[in-house]
């Protein structure tokens, strides 16, 4: 009979471990069951993020080719009316005086002047200075007494926008 005792106990201990096995697996399967839940909302978040990053490249590109299409808008808007001064100038019946027409025309390129400034663009002085391949077109040279490169005449003005040249200057190069 001291056998069977021991059998007792090998089936209340069978039975403990399967119910813990079950527990275990039963806690095993809730954690995968969060971490499965865990995932789905990192993927869920990644997929937005990625949906998010994709209207901000589209949104920002529309607006850069925007930005690029009207950069002048303000320049133009500047210049209209600089405009209409010289269509009433050349609309008038011709009876005013030429000193009046060109006093005119003069008052009309001074607002012009001041305008392109006002936008970034403004005028530079050459004549006397030394040449600058950087800044200066030579489209002649003379003999002068004033020394070798130095700017004699300027045929077109030079004009920068911002810090940059946008137009080198046309001059006249002494040979020295």
């Amino acid at each position: 009979m001291a056998e069977k005792a021991p059998a007792k106990k090998t089936k209340k201990s069978t039975k403990e471990s399967t119910k813990s096995l079950k527990s275990k697996i039963e806690s095993l399967e809730n954690d995968l069951q969060k971490k499965s839940e865990e995932l789905e909302k990192v993927s869920d978040k990644n997929v937005r993020l990625l949906a998010e990053f994709d209207n901000y490249k589209r949104r920002t590109q529309d607006e850069k080719s925007k930005l690029l299409k009207y950069a002048g808008k303000e320049l133009a808007k500047a210049i209209l009316p600089i405009l209409d001064d010289l269509h009433r100038t050349l609309d008038s019946d011709g009876k005013g005086k030429a000193r009046s027409i060109l006093d005119g025309i003069e008052l009309i390129v001074a607002k012009l002047d001041k305008t392109l400034e006002e936008q970034g663009i403004a005028t530079f002085d050459s004549v006397g200075q030394d040449f600058d391949p950087d800044v200066h077109e030579a489209l002649m040279s003379e003999e002068s007494k004033k020394g070798k490169n130095v700017i004699l005449k300027e045929l077109e003005k030079g004009y920068t926008y911002n810090d940059i040249i946008l137009r080198h200057a046309k001059v006249v190069v002494s040979k020295g």
